[in-house]
């Protein structure tokens, strides 16, 4: 397989030939957003730059000021495929690491072998995980598309995306996430 073509290496200011913190904070803010996931309150993002292609995950949803003094936050990565895996894999293993708890107040966690699904109740937010890092996959759907749209239309979009990326039959499943998705999708339909 042949490397994707890296952007030409601009000479930073510094000695060493690397950019300075003022020109990665300026690349970074007029970089292209590679992916940038959502995972409950946190978001991974990766960019590409002149200078490259850098990673960071932020603290608690909120992606810090891209300046200089923020250049510690970015991992640099060899190419956009390794950025975005690093992302994928970040919040895969943070899926993963919620342990399955069915349906709470506000969020449904179930795991599978070699899966792990989680319903953002408030958000109506879809999270899928499956395979296991260096190479998971990972996959959102914020299944509302209108603020007005009824609930249990923006349930059925969340549930048949989810059944579209699931390994498993619906007989496979843990109970609990059988029992929600024939309570919010199945018997909704019947009413």
């Amino acid at each position: 397989m042949n490397a994707l073509p890296h952007p030409p290496q601009q000479q930073g200011d510094s000695p060493d030939g690397q950019p300075s913190d003022q020109e990665l904070a300026a690349a970074l803010a007029a970089g292209t957003v590679l992916p940038e996931l959502p995972y409950r309150g946190h978001c991974v993002q990766a960019v590409s730059t002149d200078f490259g292609v850098f990673g960071r995950r932020d603290v608690f949803g909120c992606l810090g000021e891209i300046a200089p003094h923020t250049m510690n936050q970015w991992t640099r990565f060899p190419d956009q495929q390794a950025a975005t895996a690093w992302c994928r894999n970040v919040l895969a293993e943070s899926l993963y690491r919620v342990g399955p708890a069915g349906v709470g107040r506000h969020f449904a966690v179930w795991h599978g072998t070699g899966w792990a699904a989680e319903i953002d109740l408030d958000r109506q937010r879809y999270t899928f995980a499956t395979g296991t890092p260096p190479a998971a996959a990972y996959d959102v759907l914020d299944a509302r598309e209108d603020a007005d749209e009824p609930l249990t239309a923006v349930e059925a979009r969340g549930w048949a995306w989810l059944l579209d990326r699931m390994p498993d039959p619906v007989s496979q499943w843990p109970r609990s996430m059988t029992d929600e998705y024939l309570r919010r999708v199945l018997m909704a339909g019947l009413q």
